[in-house]
């Protein structure tokens, strides 16, 4: 499918970068720009900064770069024409498409066909709940025992599997999607010698959405009593599908935590539902699986502060206990809070109403350090030997976060809770972080060192050279030429100022820009470097025409590596203070020496390729076949080095005869 251009900078104008990367980050103001921890790795000093006046984003860390489409791309792992489409329904932009055959949905690559048809199976489980007889009488019923109203269970996207074997994998078929795109998405199971059968059949259905909103994912309750079948079945992993990456809740609640500065974590589906509709938004679920460092990541984009809430299952609080310490070594701010035996935040929230729920957590929340000790300490008893045992898993904990003033903090809450001396404390929790970073070095020592190679039909150990920890070993890049680095300044100085005035003619009235300085003198020169020549190429072509593009039109680009460079160019990790200003002085700016800067930089690249081709003239002269061969290109070089020699004087430089 093809989108107009005019449609396309439609919906470039009005996806503004800070409102698209704002729903997945949590952007703190510094400056002129936005700036907050990458998305795209885990990190825990920002480098991510966002430039609303230029619509890019940049992170210093990792090198990710673009506008609001590619934003989308790279964070939802779509293509192009789909982020295109995201960002149009998002901004109310219609976009005219045909319907999607089979061939052209073979043709669209996995993720793109996964995500088409767990949409197109969240939309069949909610037409059945609201539409079929089953659905209405079972499904409906079920939802409305739980207090769900009508608005909830639209918001959340609730839905229902009708009971049949093969009720949704049927009509899926006739709608043209193949069994093996509805096996790979996890919604029908395939068996050898077996018709397909729908894996979700006679059952409620949660949809788990991605931080974006589209549905990757199903929760599914069963309703009917049957001991041989799990209460709740999920999806199996896919392409877009990674339990261990999302909690459940996260596209409705993303906003909710950012506002409220703070993540609720509870453990079911039906507790973040219930919640929320009390005007409890802020909360997500991990869904009955162990929490991971990738789920701790992804709440990190929109706070730093995580609230657990426990129900009254004391064997399942023990449980968890462990598993919450990777929020904490995560860098993030952690309490705890019990509700009554026999209550779990669903239930407990629809006894006692929003209001009372907020203020019961306000008051019995603990910090996570104290909540553990408390919790160890009921069955510890005056048990020494268990006491101590508890101290060490405590002085584990601590030593896992990564900001020394909170471990100082805890090691005197933990001394004074268990009336231990604090060093001691701190002496048992600095042999625990030696001792963590002597076995990872003893790793990398042991897999640098042995690294099998394969010769002939042998195995050989091959010894690698030992690389002191103490220095970071940088990778180097890859040679570029001079005339490389040239290319680059020309092209940097084009696109960053090509409709800068560098002269009027007044009388006619004629501006002579920066692009008409720089294409009079290099006219049809051709660039080695393949990116710089194709930006080039883009500038030729609009000045033809007697334009010149827009620095945005590059920012936007589809080709990732024009748009990757360009951004690049635009960056910079620092500002210039205020203060200079306010103080009255006056530092130039790139703008204000930039005829001279266009000047130079024309100088040296000419410069450069005239070098180039004294090279090549002296590798010809060597394999000259004649007297006569040898003199035309002798005098080639002399008027070369005369050029040369010219350039050098007006740019100060020494040419060696």
């Amino acid at each position: 499918m093809r989108i107009s251009q005019e449609t396309v900078q439609q919906i470039l104008q009005a996806a503004d970068v800070t409102e698209i990367v704002g729903e997945y980050v949590s952007l703190k103001k510094r400056g002129a720009n936005m700036i907050a921890c990458c998305p795209f790795h885990n990190e825990k000093t920002p480098s991510f900064y966002v430039s609303p006046a230029k619509g890019i984003y940049k992170c210093f860390g990792c090198g990710k770069a673009g506008d609001s489409v590619r934003f989308v791309m790279d964070i939802e792992g779509i293509g192009y024409p789909e982020a295109l489409k995201h960002l149009a329904k998002k901004y109310g932009i219609e976009v005219a498409e045909k319907e999607v055959t089979n061939e052209e949905q073979q043709a669209q690559n996995e993720k793109e066909s996964l995500y088409i048809v767990l949409d197109f199976a969240n939309k069949y489980y909610q037409d059945q709940l609201w539409k079929s007889p089953e659905g209405q009488s079972i499904g409906q019923s079920y939802f409305k025992e739980r207090g769900f109203n009508h608005t909830t269970i639209q918001r959340f996207e609730l839905g229902y599997s009708p009971d049949g074997w093969d009720a949704f994998t049927k009509h899926a078929m006739k709608n043209g999607f193949s069994i093996d795109i509805l096996e790979k998405a996890g919604l029908s199971i395939v068996k050898e010698g077996k018709d397909p059968i729908d894996r979700f059949r006679g059952r409620v259905i949660f949809p788990i959405h991605n931080v974006g909103g589209k549905p990757i994912a199903f929760g599914a309750r069963i309703l009917k009593k049957d001991p041989n079948a799990p209460k709740y079945l999920n999806s199996p992993e896919t392409a877009v599908y990674h339990k261990s990456y999302i909690v459940y809740g996260i596209q409705q609640a993303k906003n909710p935590i950012r506002v409220e500065d703070n993540c609720y974590l509870v453990e079911g589906y039906t507790d973040v539902v219930s919640l929320s509709q009390s005007g409890v938004e802020n909360v997500v679920a991990s869904s009955g699986t162990s929490l991971t460092k990738e789920q701790i990541q992804l709440i990190r984009r929109f706070t730093n502060n995580i609230t657990v809430l426990y129900d009254g299952d004391a064997a399942g609080i023990k449980a968890s206990l462990r598993g919450i310490d990777i929020i904490l070594e995560e860098g993030l701010n952690v309490k705890a809070v019990v509700f009554p035996d026999g209550d779990d935040p669903d239930s407990f929230i629809q006894k006692v109403g929003s209001q009372a729920f907020k203020e019961y957590v306000q008051r019995t929340q603990k910090d996570f350090i104290r909540f553990k000790t408390e919790i160890s300490l009921k069955d510890v008893g005056h048990d020494p030997i268990k006491r101590a045992e508890v101290i060490k898993e405590l002085v584990e904990t601590i030593s896992k976060i990564p900001d020394s003033i909170k471990r100082s903090v805890f090691y005197q809450e933990v001394a004074n809770l268990m009336g231990i001396e604090e060093q001691i404390l701190i002496t048992e929790g600095n042999k625990i972080s030696l001792k963590k970073v002597n076995d990872a070095e003893k790793d990398r020592q042991r897999q640098n060192r042995v690294q099998p190679q394969q010769v002939g039909d042998l195995d050989v150990l091959v010894e690698r050279p030992e690389v002191s920890p103490s220095f970071p070993v940088e990778k180097t890049e890859t040679q570029r030429s001079a005339v490389s680095y040239q290319e680059e300044e020309c092209i940097r100085l084009l696109v960053c100022y090509g409709t800068h005035v560098l002269d009027r003619n007044v009388v006619d009235n004629i501006d002579f820009t920066l692009t008409d300085y720089v294409f009079n003198e290099i006219r049809d020169m051709v660039f080695e470097t393949p990116t710089y020549q194709k930006i080039l190429a883009i500038f030729r072509e609009f000045y033809q025409n007697h334009q010149i593009p827009d620095t945005s039109h590059f920012t936007s680009h589809q080709d990732s590596e024009i748009q990757q460079q360009v951004i690049n160019w635009l960056s910079t990790p620092h500002q210039l203070s205020e203060n200079w200003l306010k103080k009255e002085i006056y530092i130039p700016s790139e703008t204000d020496k930039l005829a001279d800067l266009a000047y130079t930089n024309v100088l040296r690249l000419k410069k450069t390729r005239y070098e180039a081709d004294m090279t090549k003239l002296s590798n010809q002269l060597l394999e000259a076949q004649s007297y006569e061969e040898q003199d035309q290109i002798l005098v080639k070089m002399m008027q070369l080095k005369e050029v040369i020699k010219k350039i050098a004087g007006l740019l100060g430089t020494v040419v060696q005869g």
